[in-house]
């Protein structure tokens, strides 16, 4: 007797344990949204972790009535425990469920940007209880009271930008919103795998509605509200003032210059 009957989407065996993977979705995007504000991007974080991990559990239960594919995929499923990331994200779960918060590091940086390109980059402390805003205020202040600092942000053809990472020291080399895509497609690669083998049509992991990471990391703040605020200086006006003189020049030269 098959495992799946024609009749019976083989997602019906697997529903909860693919709701689940389905829920990692959502919090991936929560996380996205909330990159730049630290407790909501950590909720989400905590989330995610926490519903990533119970996927193979329920996958597990979900295939109790099914003998064949449970055997099929068991090797799957002791590949994907075994691997450092998913390892590292159960115990963090744990952690999460049995003692609290779970503890992450943010290490920051000032981009000057000259439309989508990076002019200039250096380090810039963004602390990790501090949203990316308040980041970049504390740079402002930086800037009005140290001209060397001022001297390395935007000028008229630049805009500035607070470039931000998440972290945690058990995987301290990799973005977490990148180690959060990476899991949640492994998870994934072996649903997809249960889904083939109850003769279902490969599971879509290609994720088009993900930002690009990099894109994420960077908040952009206003070149004009940035020279008001920090110079004194009105970069509209000086722009009226410079095309009025130069209407001037032109008309007193009689339109040669």
């Amino acid at each position: 007797m098959k495992e799946n009957s024609p009749m019976v989407c083989a997602h019906t065996h697997l529903e909860a344990s693919l709701d689940r993977w389905h829920e990692c979705h959502w919090h991936l995007h929560q996380m996205e949204a909330n990159y730049h504000l630290p407790d909501a991007f950590r909720y989400a974080l905590n989330a995610f972790i926490r519903a990533i991990a119970d996927v193979p559990e329920l996958l597990t239960k979900n295939l109790e009535k099914h003998e064949s594919v449970r055997r099929a995929i068991k090797p799957k499923l002791k590949e994907l425990k075994a691997t450092l990331l998913f390892s590292v994200l159960t115990v963090r779960r744990n952690f999460i469920v049995h003692q609290g918060m779970l503890a992450v590091q943010s290490k920051g940086a000032v981009y000057t940007m000259e439309g989508s390109k990076v002019k200039l980059s250096f380090p810039f402390r963004v602390e990790t209880w501090e949203s990316s805003d308040d980041a970049y205020e504390r740079y402002k202040d930086v800037c009005r009271n140290d001209k060397l600092w001022r001297g390395l942000g935007p000028d008229c053809d630049s805009s500035p930008a607070i470039v931000r990472t998440w972290l945690i020291p058990q995987i301290p080399d990799r973005d977490l919103l990148e180690v959060a895509f990476e899991a949640w497609s492994l998870v994934g690669k072996l649903l997809s795998e249960a889904v083939i083998a109850l003769e279902g049509e490969p599971l879509d992991l290609t994720m088009q509605c993900r930002h690009m990471p990099e894109l994420v990391r960077i908040k952009r703040y206003n070149q004009r509200e940035f020279f008001l605020s920090v110079d004194g200086i009105d970069l509209d006006e000086e722009e009226r003032k410079w095309k009025e003189e130069k209407a001037r020049r032109v008309a007193t030269t009689g339109g040669t210059e």
